[in-house]
């Protein structure tokens, strides 16, 4: 047991014994440090208490709710509170290209409009904006107050940087300085592409720094003229110049492995960008907080406080004040002391054999309060588990009633464990799902999708054994039917091997009748042989055609069964360790090629009267 606020004792315990030290003892001498009325109230006698018992009364009361205030705990556990987000950089084009008319009103207004619908879509990621031209400077450092980040943007204009031009590279160098302790680096470009035909060396420098460049193309291949502030179009040479959407920036984005797509007059470009970026871009934890939780003790004191005030102010006599006194400490003073001090120092017992892992022992204590308390039901179902006792484990997280939504989470994020390690995942699933609603948890939600992936792997394997016994069975069949085949095949030479055979007999008794040797029998000999011969080639390449098969069959099923391992692998492969894992993100980020995105825009009919406002 501890107090969160022990300055209560310290400052006012020590005024208040030393104030009744002087009321109780009566000394003449200090009468002058007090009221002479308020110490003749609290002398006041009667015929029920003595003025030395009803003082004792006060000043245990007050002593009780001096410990009140002081709030008196036990610590049941900690929590971890994380914050997460993935950063995201906004670097926007405000160069004077950016004032063309292909996009309403102008490709700037256009990108700022687009800019601030991304803002409002990623309410959980830190954002900030940078405005680049020739030169560039930061609009808004990474922050999650969007309403001032999308204020912030909408002021931007082209009159923010007077020298002309379009230099990538510089806004690189910065959009690297502000990301630079992110974890991953993101950068959001809304831009035409300036005029360079190459971005190799831009290319090379995100490269360096581990920068992921994302591009959403503001313009299109037809282009437009470049108005000036007076409404003239921009010209060189007496040409007017048309200003067109950089087909290489892409180039860009592919090459840090981000993302390219080019604008469209709907939302569809920025909803498949902030899923890109999502997916690629991991969440990392921004801050983590670590919570105690307590058990309050503060009621106990007080209760009792509250007692011996209503018998100090009672009137009642003295038997009958003596026996409500002996009645409210058998009834109240010893349960709840017993509740507030054995109790605990039980409990405390068992919360370090459980840390010892001496899980009988925590076990044997729990299952005493388990009835009592939701909290020890809870702690008794931990040691269960621990101790393997997985169905007894069970019973107790079932016994888990409370009102406290966070600890019905846990119970049943604990249950769901249980059934994972008895093998019942439709159980498991059901009650990951129940704490999920609960309360939303990154490790209930894992194991959800954990579990949800094993299922339907197994209902696979169950497809793909009926799939094998089936085309087993088949195979069975086909083999029967070519033996068959095969055995009629032989059959039928035999039969007529044995038809030439009586009709040779037949012959050669006639011949030898006549005795006209005009055939030789070696010529009918050889004939047969040469019959034979035939037969046993295409016998051969009958067998040879179904080993052909067979051989094709058994491939197929070891390809198959290799590719299983090979998956079973990966599943059961164990997770590498952090600095592995940084050490291939880099590599990754490096090496890593980005993908191209072309969005269908909307078919519609266009109108020679129709109106660009």
């Amino acid at each position: 047991m501890s107090f969160l606020y022990p300055i209560f004792i310290y400052l006012m315990l020590p005024l208040i014994v030393i104030l009744f030290y002087f009321i109780l003892t009566g000394a003449k001498e200090n009468y002058a440090m007090f009221e002479k009325d308020v110490l003749d109230r609290l002398r006041s006698e009667s015929k029920s208490l003595s003025r030395t018992a009803r003082n004792t009364l006060y000043l245990c009361a007050f002593i009780l709710m001096i410990i009140a205030l002081a709030q008196p705990v036990f610590k049941e556990g900690e929590v971890i509170v994380q914050a997460k987000s993935a950063d995201i950089l906004i670097g926007i084009d405000i160069s004077d290209s950016m004032k063309a008319e292909d996009r309403y009103p102008n490709r700037l207004d256009f990108a700022k409009n687009k800019a601030i619908e991304l803002i409002t879509k990623a309410p959980h990621n830190r954002i900030g904006v940078l405005a680049f031209a020739k030169h560039d400077y930061i609009v808004s450092p990474l922050s999650f107050d969007h309403s001032s980040v999308a204020f912030l943007l909408s002021k931007v204009s082209t009159g923010s940087i007077t020298e002309k031009g379009t230099r990538i590279d510089s806004m690189l160098h910065s959009a690297i300085s502000m990301l630079e302790h992110a974890p991953q680096k993101n950068l959001l470009l809304f831009t035409d592409g300036g005029d360079s035909e190459s971005f190799e060396d831009e290319i090379a420098l995100a490269k360096e720094n581990g920068l992921r460049v994302f591009v959403i193309g503001i313009g299109s291949e037809k282009g437009s003229p470049v108005r000036e502030r007076d409404g003239s179009f921009i010209k060189h040479k007496g040409d007017i110049l048309i200003s067109r959407l950089n087909p290489e920036i892409k180039t860009l984005a592919t090459g840090t492995g981000g993302v390219y797509i080019e604008s469209v007059l709907g939302e569809d470009d920025i909803d498949v960008m902030l899923k890109e970026i999502e997916s690629i871009a991991a969440k990392t934890t921004l801050k983590e907080e670590t919570i105690p939780q307590y058990t309050q003790l503060f009621y106990y004191p007080l209760a009792l406080a509250t007692f011996f005030l209503f018998l100090a102010f009672s009137s009642f006599p003295t038997r009958a004040v003596k026996t409500l006194f002996l009645v409210g400490f058998v009834f109240i003073g010893l349960d709840e002391a017993k509740a507030g001090l054995l109790d605990f120092q039980e409990l405390q017992e068992a919360k370090k054999a459980y840390a010892k892992q001496a899980y009988d022992k925590s076990t044997s204590i729990y299952t005493e309060f388990s009835q009592r308390s939701p909290e020890a039901a809870y702690n008794l179902g931990n040691s269960l588990y621990k101790s393997k006792e997985y169905e007894k484990a069970l019973k107790a997280y079932q016994q888990v009633n409370s009102t406290d939504t966070e600890l019905q989470a846990k119970a049943l994020h604990n249950r769901a464990n249980t059934y994972v390690k008895l093998e019942e995942y439709k159980k498991a699933l059901d009650d990951y799902e129940k704490a999920l609603k609960l309360r939303e948890d990154q490790e209930t939600r894992e194991n959800y999708e954990l579990v949800k992936k094993l299922l339907e792997q197994k209902e696979e394997e169950k497809k793909e054994k009926e799939n094998k016994e089936a085309s087993g069975k088949q195979d069975q069949r086909q083999k029967d039917d070519s033996s068959n085949q095969q055995d009629s095949q032989q059959s039928e030479p035999q039969n007529t091997q044995q038809k030439e055979a009586s009709q040779n007999k037949q012959k050669q008794k006639s011949d030898a009748e006549k005795k006209s040797p005009e055939k030789p029998e070696v010529d009918k000999k050889s004939e047969d042989t040469s019959k034979t011969s035939q037969q046993e080639k295409e016998k051969k390449k009958a067998k040879d055609e179904t080993q052909k098969s067979q051989q094709a069959k058994d491939g197929n099923k070891r390809q198959t069964e290799q590719q299983a391992a090979e998956s079973d692998v990966r599943v059961s492969a164990k997770k590498m360790s952090d600095l592995e894992a940084k050490k291939w993100l880099k590599m990754i980020q490096k090496s890593q090629k980005g993908h191209l995105y072309k969005i269908q825009e909307a078919e519609h009919e266009e109108d020679e009267n129709e109106k660009p406002w």
